[in-house]
């Protein structure tokens, strides 16, 4: 089969389909769409969802797809990252599917290893490994991950036991990201899965890895570290948000709904709580950023109202703080005491710190 011959055959029939939201993107979009030109699996689709923005990023996706055949790009309306993946997921052809954040990048070797991982296991899904990077390109954070084969009910028992949130007992497996996963294509089709809006629910990559869970017959891990997740502080999961905290109460009881279906609500508890606490600690902060734009009495209430909160307050006295390190033990102490002074001044001292 000549070259061309393999390129059409690429476009028509790809094995794997790699599905952008692109929102506002423009100093990032570049890279992000040349890690995918560049990867060593010639049979892929790069599907760029326009999500109404408002620089130019939608010009340079356009630009991206008349340059390379296997671009596909819609524009839309404004509707969120979920909504955006949905759209994109609607004509992706690829037996695998791959969800890329438009600010971050992959390896050149992530489509083959993973789609060979993929055919050889016969699996539905496969998770691997990342990096966390600086807005200035400094490694902040790398999952080590191990190599890991799960079927059937060891899925629904033990693999997903890391969407409900982190443990301190198990550093296996870090971030909810469907970035972070392979999926079959298939799985999302018989089920009907799809993403919901992280306008109405926090960490809709988590509801959605769930839905396919429920379904999926083997799970691998792969130890590679294939994903760079590039922080950028204008991103929607970092910006201020003044639903937060109500968003973070919406996922706690979904999550626990989910426990329920799974059958695993004890073992499930401990990890809701730390996720609570890690976004009551998030709230908080970002509330203390806000002292000079708002009067700071109207930020202490609003601490207040957080701390008191009945989630929090079952949160802080289930939480085992002999797990936690010197600063999350005093600030638990300042949380569970309600003592909100104390409260607003770790918060300062952690944005100080970049914590």
């Amino acid at each position: 089969m000549g070259c061309k011959e393999m390129m059409e055959s690429a476009i028509s029939k790809p094995l794997v389909s790699i599905i952008v939201p692109v929102y506002n993107v423009e100093r990032y979009i570049k890279r992000c769409v040349d890690s995918l030109q560049g990867q060593t699996l010639q049979n892929i689709e790069i599907i760029l969802v326009d999500d109404g923005s408002k620089d130019n990023s939608g010009c340079l996706c356009d630009e991206f797809a008349q340059q390379d055949p296997r671009i596909h790009v819609i524009h839309k309306q404004n509707a969120g990252q979920g909504l955006a993946r949905n759209d994109g997921l609607n004509i992706a052809k690829g037996r695998y599917v791959l969800f890329i954040d438009s600010d971050d990048f992959i390896e050149p070797d992530t489509c083959e290893k993973l789609s060979d991982r993929m055919e050889r296991e016969q699996a539905d899904l496969c998770s691997f490994g990342y990096q966390i990077e600086t807005p200035q390109g400094e490694l902040f954070y790398r999952a080590q991950l191990k190599e890991q084969c799960y079927e059937n009910e060891a899925i629904r028992k033990r693999f997903v036991l890391h969407f409900f949130g982190d443990s301190a007992d198990d550093e296996e497996m870090r971030g909810v990201s469907a970035c972070m996963t392979m999926f079959r294509r298939s799985v999302i089709e018989t089920g009907k899965i799809c993403f919901r809006s992280e306008r109405e629910y926090f960490s809709e990559d988590t509801i959605f890895n769930l839905d396919f869970c429920l379904l999926a017959k083997k799970a691998v891990i792969d130890p590679g570290c294939y994903y760079h997740y590039c922080q950028n502080e204008a991103s929607f999961s970092h910006a201020y948000r003044p639903d937060r905290f109500h968003l973070t109460e919406v996922l706690a009881n979904v999550l626990k709904e989910y426990a329920g279906r799974y059958g695993i609500e004890k073992e499930t508890q401990e990890r809701i709580r730390r996720m609570v606490w890690v976004s009551l600690m998030e709230c908080v902060k970002q509330e203390v950023r806000r002292i000079g734009e708002v009067p700071r009495k109207t930020v202490k209430k609003q601490i207040e109202s957080y701390c008191g909160s009945e989630l929090v307050k079952d949160a802080v006295n289930g939480l085992d703080a002999g797990k936690f390190g010197t600063a999350q033990r005093i600030f638990l102490w300042a949380v569970k005491g309600q003592r909100t002074e104390a409260v607003i001044l770790l918060a300062w001292l952690r944005n100080r710190k970049g914590l």
